[in-house]
């Protein structure tokens, strides 16, 4: 079976990202227990992931310490968003050595466009490269095209595992209206 994941992977020697949440929200780390753990959860189900309770441990299990990361809102502590740091070597029937990703980056519709996607991605991104991963990388679905330009504007590079990957990468560029340079693709 093939996996249609598009993945994008942070480049190497690119600096860490500066983690800056917008104003009228603070980033902060999340415990997924109790409430934060309410929180994130419906947060998951809103983006359209399943997650029960077994799945929810395994994803919990492979969050780094200090790896969850959560949007809240600064007049009411509401959690509107989360993005956590997983130690994932394996992604698909692919293999990053030493791997780290960005897993489940969601922010609620409403908030939106405000600039909490980019610092969840910055705040995770920057836990993974300061725990010393050497593959740092974030799987997304084709047809996620604002997840996608999200990432490719966080500074993620289009990944090529298999030759066919640059015509996808091609279309979804061409989706997204953006210029594609084969060139600044990364191979793992």
């Amino acid at each position: 079976m093939t996996d249609e994941t598009l993945y994008l992977c942070w480049p190497d020697g690119l600096r860490p990202p500066d983690v800056d949440a917008p104003d009228g929200y603070a980033l902060r780390t999340g415990r997924l227990t109790g409430r934060d753990r309410e929180a994130v959860a419906s947060l998951l189900d809103a983006g359209g992931w399943t997650v029960d309770e077994g799945s929810f441990e395994e994803f919990r299990d492979s969050v780094l310490p200090n790896g969850c990361f959560v949007a809240v809102e600064r007049a009411t502590n509401a959690v509107l968003g989360t993005c956590s740091a997983v130690h994932r070597p394996n992604a698909g029937e692919h293999r990053f050595p030493f791997g780290g990703a960005l897993a489940y980056l969601v922010v609620d519709p409403e908030h939106r466009r405000e600039g909490l996607g980019r610092a969840l991605t910055a705040a995770a991104t920057r836990r993974l490269l300061d725990a010393g991963y050497d593959s740092v990388r974030v799987g997304v679905g084709p047809e996620r095209y604002p997840a996608l330009a999200l990432y490719l504007n966080a500074g993620y590079a289009p990944c090529i595992i298999e030759d066919r990957d640059i015509g996808r990468w091609r279309n979804a560029f061409d989706h997204l209206g953006l210029p594609f340079d084969p060139e600044r693709c990364v191979r793992p």
